[in-house]
């Protein structure tokens, strides 16, 4: 509990006890004090008084009136500190002691802690042989315990006007003291959302000086290497699409007419074994896994190097991908919304766009089961083009949903969007993978959005051997 304790407050509560271990000591001397004062002034006052009466009723007893002289007596020892004097029965001491409880000003909890004396005396009034009553003799510490309650009051109350002057004290030096702290919290902030621009303000105490320049160098040495790492994605990334294109370009000129010549060879062959009804069905067999190889041949070729990206354009070729889906997948209800701005991307913008969509797809008919697929390439306002490498993706948002199983219950994958989150870091974007509301899942890559995508709707959380190609979310 005392970890979570913040430090001005751990320095408030240190004060605090302080002072109240000083006024608890304070509070106890004046105790001690005040009983041993009781004791000593009691006694005393109860032994002189005592020797008075004593003294003064053996004068009395020639005395022709008497009752007036003991009035007398009575009215002398009305201002007697530290004793109370009344005439009646030993019993009559009690009520003696309620009219000293009466008017002292001291609670009786305290009277109790003081634990002044009780004496009471009791000296019978004898006249001519004759008993007329008593003399009862109270001691009274009154005066002391209320002066000591009076001390103890003052105490207490400066003690808490100090504690809060030292409270006040200390959330003021304290604040000033950790201000710098607020800046070098913030930068750190900044630093874990991934703002590696972020400095904190070097001020205030040696300590802290310390602490934000280290903070600073922190940030600097984020900064180069987040700036390290996209040149080596993006060289990795040209490797790859290069290494794309190589394979492509082996798979067109070389593969590929050798597979026409097998055909043909293949066709001719089936021709002139007109007699031989065996041998002429073994040649269209070849034929037909000769024509086999070459639609797979097709299939390769426009994974590694879609063509019609590069002769329709962006637009045209998601169209040409939903309308391939459509025909292999008539039972799966496949919608495209393409914003036209999206056609004016660049090259290496429009190649990751379609990419996205062609993985996203791609998972979510093999592993989502979905009855219903939305695929849609649209630009929000609002947005920054700050750190993005073409201007032209500012605020594009680009979403496939399923209504399929989610992300739960499915089968580990490969690189697949792993690699297309690569490529929208490189391009400055983000990648989420989102459950919506309704179920399914939704893939959606964002372009200097000032606001993350779960905002919205529910993000997944990190995806272990998830679904099929899909990362996990990376806000």
């Amino acid at each position: 509990m005392w970890r979570s304790i913040s430090l001005r407050n751990r320095l408030n509560l240190i004060f605090g006890s302080l002072l109240a271990l000083g006024l608890v000591v304070d509070v106890s001397r004046i105790l001690v004090e005040a009983s041993a004062r009781a004791r000593a002034e009691t006694q005393n006052a109860m032994r002189l008084t005592k020797e008075f009466v004593v003294t003064t009723l053996d004068r009395l007893q020639d005395a022709s009136e008497p009752e007036r002289a003991i009035e007398t007596l009575l009215a002398n020892l009305e201002n007697v500190r530290h004793v109370r004097v009344g005439v009646g029965e030993p019993s009559y001491a009690s009520a003696i002691v309620l009219a000293a409880s009466n008017g002292s000003t001291a609670p009786l909890w305290f009277r109790a802690l003081v634990n002044a004396p009780n004496e009471v005396v009791s000296i019978p009034i004898v006249f001519n042989d004759r008993r007329m009553n008593s003399i009862v003799i109270v001691a009274d510490s009154s005066d002391v315990v209320d002066n000591a309650w009076g001390g103890a009051r003052d105490a207490a109350l400066t003690g808490a006007l100090l504690a809060v002057a030292a409270m006040a004290a200390t959330n003021l030096l304290v604040g000033r003291a950790l201000k710098p702290l607020d800046a070098a919290g913030a930068a750190l902030a900044r630093l874990e959302a991934g703002d590696y621009s972020a400095r904190a303000r070097v001020g205030g105490p040696p300590e802290i000086v310390s602490l934000n320049t280290r903070i600073n160098s922190l940030a600097g040495a984020l900064s180069f290497l987040e700036r390290a790492n996209a040149e080596l994605m993006e060289r990795a990334v040209d490797a790859h699409d290069q290494e794309r294109r190589v394979i492509a370009h082996e798979l067109h000129d070389e593969f590929g007419p050798h597979l026409f010549a097998l055909r043909a060879s293949a066709a001719v062959l089936t021709k002139k074994l007109d007699g031989l009804p065996e041998a002429r069905a073994a040649a269209a067999a070849i034929a037909s896994q000769v024509e086999a190889l070459q639609n797979q041949n097709r299939r390769i070729l426009a994974d590694l190097r879609p063509a019609a990206l590069e002769e329709l354009g962006l637009v045209d070729a998601l169209g040409a991908l939903i309308a391939h889906w459509r025909r292999a997948e008539p039972a799966v209800a496949l919608s495209l919304d393409v914003d036209p701005r999206a056609g004016s991307l660049g090259e290496r913008a429009s190649q990751m766009a379609y990419r996205f969509v062609q993985e996203a797809l791609t998972n979510a008919f093999r592993h989502a089961g979905a009855t219903r697929i939305e695929a849609s390439l649209r630009f929000e306002d609002g947005t920054s083009p700050d750190a993005l490498h073409d201007p032209g993706l500012a605020g594009l948002v680009i979403r496939v949903a399923d209504n399929g199983r989610g992300l739960e219950g499915e089968a580990s994958g490969g690189m697949g969007l792993s690699g297309m989150r690569d490529r929208v870091r490189m391009l400055g974007g983000e990648t989420f993978v989102l459950s919506p509301a309704g179920g399914g899942l939704a893939v959606e890559a964002r372009f200097g959005a000032t606001e993350a995508a779960g905002g919205r709707e529910k993000r997944a959380g990190a995806i272990a051997g998830g679904r099929g190609n899909i990362p996990e979310s990376s806000g």
